[in-house]
């Protein structure tokens, strides 16, 4: 949780060694959301391959100013990524992070298993988001070091993450999803599938505690978040192939708070929705 005492953060800060795992919550939702209809279609880097492949593109995105939020905010997306390969830089394949870079440790045609550090310019959450959190201070952005993995046969895709934050008290988040993808016309692929999202207590103060400081501010009595399953939920998307090289995508996804999070006077909604839309240029 956010230390008001600039000191202690510190400490805080740099007693924090860099964690290997992914994500997401509902913070991570938020650009996953998006990043994620990017790859749709377009391939994984193959680890044998020496040619350069580029995406350019953009969108918007509509989801919660902060996790447990009631209030949304709809900003712009930019999308660049570059992988030559088995590196990466741009958006990380089943992470939350809008930019990164990384590397595929195994690739075949069913299993993708890699390490990734990626993040957010934009903070996670800030003081002036609700009249609760007026004093408590920004939870700042940073980057995330982690793990992800997957599992394909034909249409059907099995998922995990696992990342901490580098250097900051956002904690772990780790998440798991199954995804099914149908190819409507030889243009046209949907696809939809559940998600489940774990937190350690470090990331469920930060986002959901009350700590004493906090609680003298705001008037209210404190409150402890522990570990735990934090959200249940799923999304669906589509991406519209336009021809060898442009592409649009639309997705959704919806989450259920669970847990000491849902519980938390920070939470002001249980329920959690992403909206984006994107144009690609594969290249």
């Amino acid at each position: 949780m956010i230390d008001c005492h600039p000191q202690q953060r510190r400490r805080s800060a740099m007693s924090m060694a860099f964690g290997l795992i992914l994500k997401l919550a509902i913070a991570g939702a938020v650009v996953r959301s998006a990043a994620a209809e990017t790859s749709v279609d377009a391939g994984v880097p193959d680890p044998f391959s020496d040619k350069w492949k580029f995406i350019l593109g953009g969108g918007v995105i509509n989801a919660a100013r902060y996790p447990g939020s009631r209030d949304d905010f709809t900003r712009g997306l930019p999308v660049v990524s570059v992988s030559y390969g088995r590196f990466f830089i741009g958006p990380v394949p089943g992470s939350g992070a809008p930019a990164g870079a990384g590397a595929y440790l195994l690739h075949t045609d069913h299993w993708a298993i890699g390490l990734d550090v990626g993040g957010d310019t934009r903070k996670p959450r800030r003081a002036t988001d609700d009249p609760i959190l007026r004093g408590w201070g920004d939870i700042p952005g940073t980057a995330r070091g982690g793990m992800f993995a997957s599992y394909t046969r034909d249409w059907l895709s099995v998922r995990g993450s696992i990342s901490d934050a580098i250097g900051h008290h956002e904690g772990v988040v780790a998440s798991f999803g199954v995804e099914g993808k149908y190819r409507a016309t030889q243009h046209l692929t949907l696809s939809i599938g559940p998600e489940v999202t774990w937190v350690n207590s470090q990331y469920a103060m930060t986002f959901f505690g009350i700590n004493p400081a906090q609680s003298e501010i705001a008037d209210i009595a404190p409150y402890r978040a522990k570990s735990g399953f934090n959200s249940v939920g799923g999304s669906a998307g589509a991406t519209y192939m336009l021809n060898a090289h442009w592409s649009v995508a639309a997705h959704i996804s919806y989450g259920r708070i669970h847990g000491d999070a849902a519980d938390s006077p920070v939470t002001t909604d249980k329920t959690q929705r992403v909206y984006s839309g994107l144009v690609v240029y594969r290249f």
